[in-house]
């Protein structure tokens, strides 16, 4: 699929979007980026519910929006499923009738089986006959995208579909949907502004920032780069493999250097190990090894102001940042090219395992 269109409102932004998008199987595209960036505005004008004032649209040979043409190809002609923020389940209709609404005009059999694979691949099998009111907000969450998912579209568009739910809920979707989506071989574009769940569930990343897709690439390298809040928010991004579990800890291999971080639970074997710069401190020449901490031999990249305080960047092995204060930084005499050791607690390191 090709997406080259603008789209401005009156008296209000432009917003712009560029970039290609297979279709032929499972992929999970994050649309990331600040509340208000234009990430929905980019949804709907793929599905159809918004139309771009230029640009095109296209899916093989198929344009589903041109400005040359009068009407752009329907909604319902494009062959994709859309998951809102919140499920808008139709009320009057049990969960099973929800999940077959889409499939209006397919043979009754075929439509039946069809519900009864989804309620199974879902797990509601318990929930099938209830109505939207009498079952949880994850719940609704898992009928809204099999309904979705039912009439086995070419593309599933997902609006931010777990911000309505409490935490534990919505981690517990996010574990599954990836899961589902691979089962189903059909690929997604997810807009989120959690870096954590764009990190567990992206192959790949579109950054938007004041209506313009601003960096495309895969998801810990974009978080990573320099100056992005998401960066600030969640620290270094570095991808580990887990080499074992120890009295509450994980032992991670992040190329040929290890670290101990909190296990968080559950089975995975990779992971992204993100380092806050404030979780790091410095030292220099004799030590005592401290409790609990994670001490590396580093050399010292860059020094840069930041405020009251310094960000150092280091070679550890792996790249790493310390903030530190100028106090601190002056009291080391610390100096590009040095050699220092990094002592990085566990505590300050947040695992967050990558979903296959």
């Amino acid at each position: 699929m090709k997406a080259r269109f603008r789209k401005t409102f009156p008296s209000g932004p432009t917003i712009e979007a560029e970039f290609d998008l297979p279709l032929g199987g499972f992929s999970l595209t994050v649309l990331f980026g600040p509340s208000g960036c234009g990430k929905t505005t980019v949804l709907r004008c793929l599905a159809g519910l918004e139309r771009p004032d230029s640009g095109l649209i296209q899916a093989g040979a198929e344009v589903w929006f041109h400005p040359g043409r009068k009407a752009a190809l329907s909604p319902a002609r494009r062959g994709i499923g859309y998951v809102f923020q919140e499920s808008a389940l139709f009320p009057h209709l049990s969960v099973a009738g929800n999940i077959g609404y889409g499939l209006h005009g397919w043979p009754r059999s075929e439509r039946r089986a069809r519900v009864a694979e989804m309620i199974r691949i879902m797990g509601l099998e318990a929930f099938q006959e209830r109505r939207p009111a009498e079952v949880s907000g994850g719940e609704k969450q898992r009928v809204a995208l099999a309904r979705a998912l039912a009439p086995r579209p070419r593309l599933v568009l997902l609006d931010e579909p777990f911000a309505a739910l409490d935490r534990a809920t919505a981690e517990q979707m996010r574990h599954s949907l990836r899961q589902i989506l691979q089962t189903l071989d059909v690929p997604a574009i997810l807009v989120t502004h959690d870096p954590q769940e764009a990190l567990a569930l992206g192959d790949r990343m579109l950054l938007m920032a004041e209506g313009r897709i601003i960096r495309d690439g895969a998801p810990a390298e974009v978080l990573s780069a320099n100056g992005d809040n998401a960066r600030a928010e969640i620290g270094e991004v570095l991808r580990a493999k887990v080499l074992g579990r120890t009295e509450g800890l994980l032992r991670l291999a992040v190329g040929d250097t290890q670290l101990f971080a909190p296990d968080p639970g559950g089975q995975f074997t990779e992971a992204y190990a993100c380092v806050r710069g404030e979780g790091v401190s410095l030292e220099r020449g004799p030590h005592g090894l401290m409790s609990q901490r994670n001490r590396l031999p580093a050399t010292v990249v860059a020094i840069e102001p930041l405020g009251a305080l310094r960000r150092v960047r280091l070679d550890a092995g792996m790249p790493l940042e310390a903030l530190i204060t100028t106090w601190a930084c002056e009291d080391l005499g610390l100096a590009v090219g040095q050699e220092v050791h990094a002592l990085i607690k566990a505590s300050a390191i947040q695992v967050i395992p990558i979903e296959v």
